[in-house]
């Protein structure tokens, strides 16, 4: 017998219950659907949070002080960028918690002194104004440059730059607003207030600073700088007085982080999907149990049970390929509904290959036992079968 006749009879076989096969194949058109869904939605974080780190820059290192006494100041991170010649540049950081006030609005944001430099060392844009200057930085002027996110909370879409805000009831001019770059895990600037460094560390209380921001010359100097770095303050302070961190190595971390968390949810919905196969299997027992005497006749007309068992496995696989074409399409618009509403998705051609493959895995795995009891049907008994 020829492939070709038994998929015209297993064809026949699905079509002559309709509903029924219809409803075993929602369970795999279910998890189908929701393994490419929820892959998409892993794939998308992942590639968001890769989109965001690289548009800082994969050459940017962190400095951290790790030890009460190794101190730095603003003269030492000065002279630290002469000692560094693969560093292009540095730009020290101290940060606050304050009460933003304006015209009766209260909010509460972290509030990051720097220099001058920030926008070209985190490379970002300024939406509206302008940055504060090397000057104002030095005599302490008290202007403030606010994040997207801050603007849109306290200004409701108007311009901001030129208004008074209240920093802990101290007023600071606003000159500039940041452009929109969206939450990374931490990193995002939109809800964070900038003003000059010195100013910071007025109102902290120090000439201390918390974390310095150092950009290489390009990527292939940050291995070179980052041991630089760590080795003049090993000798100063004595070793792991500081902790270099690089922005490739933090970008590594969330990378395997998110595909852990992507497999993650595609073992989840793959539980769907044998769930589906298990709803298959139970139906085509049914359908052997239903079909016993059609069995047993093509058995007593010569029909070998090696056909008979491919007649039921090749039935029980076309339901779920049938179901994993559909759960494709579920999937790809699940994935386009879910982007609309907000969280990013992508679609990974890889996992639309793999939920299709494993459907028609499923359909042959769990078809197995009832073709087999097909087959092993005797065709005398089959055909006493009421």
């Amino acid at each position: 017998m020829r492939l070709s006749d038994l998929l015209a009879m297993s064809l026949r076989g699905l079509t002559a219950n309709k509903l029924r096969s219809a409803l075993t194949m929602l369970g795999v058109i279910i998890g189908v659907a929701s393994v490419i869904a929820l892959v998409s939605i892993g794939e998308g974080a992942r590639k968001e949070v890769v989109n965001n780190f690289e548009s800082i820059g994969t050459n940017i290192l962190k400095l951290y002080m790790q030890r009460w006494d190794a101190r730095l100041t603003l003269d030492q991170v000065s002279a630290l960028k002469e000692r560094v010649p693969d560093m292009e540049m540095i730009m020290p950081q101290v940060g606050w918690g304050a009460r933003v006030t304006y015209e009766g609005k209260v909010r509460y944001a972290p509030v990051l002194g720097v220099t001058e430099i920030f926008p070209k060392i985190r490379n970002h844009d300024l939406y509206a104004g302008r940055f504060f200057t090397a000057v104002e930085v030095e005599i302490g002027r008290p202007v403030a440059v606010v994040g997207w996110q801050v603007a849109q909370d306290l200004f409701a879409g108007r311009n901001p730059v030129g208004k008074v805000i209240y920093l802990n009831q101290e007023p600071f001019e606003i000159i500039g607003v940041l452009e929109e770059k969206g939450e990374n895990l931490g990193e995002g600037v939109d809800r964070n207030i900038f003003v000059p460094i010195t100013v910071a560390q007025k109102r902290r209380g120090t000439n201390k600073v918390d974390v310095v921001y150092m950009k290489a010359r390009n990527r292939d100097t940050v291995p070179v700088v980052q041991v630089t770095v760590q080795r003049i303050f090993d000798s100063r302070y004595g070793e792991n007085s500081v902790l270099v961190w690089t922005q490739q190595a933090m970008l590594e971390q969330l990378q395997q982080s998110t595909r852990t968390m992507t497999l993650m949810l595609g073992a989840i919905a793959g539980v769907s999907l044998l769930v589906g196969g298990i709803g298959v299997m139970n139906i085509m027992l049914v359908a052997v149990t239903e079909r016993t005497r059609e069995i047993g006749l093509r058995m007593a007309l010569g029909a070998k049970r090696s056909q008979v068992l491919a007649q039921f496995l090749i039935e029980s696989a076309l339901m779920c390929s049938l179901g994993g074409i559909a759960g494709v399409f579920a999937g790809l618009g699940s994935s386009g509904l879910v982007a609309r509403l907000g969280p990013k998705t992508s679609i990974s051609p890889v996992s639309v290959v793999i939920a299709f493959a494993f459907a028609v895995l499923v359909g042959f795995v769990f078809g197995v036992y009832p073709a087999a009891r097909a087959a092993r049907l005797e065709p005398v008994e089959a055909l006493r079968t009421e």
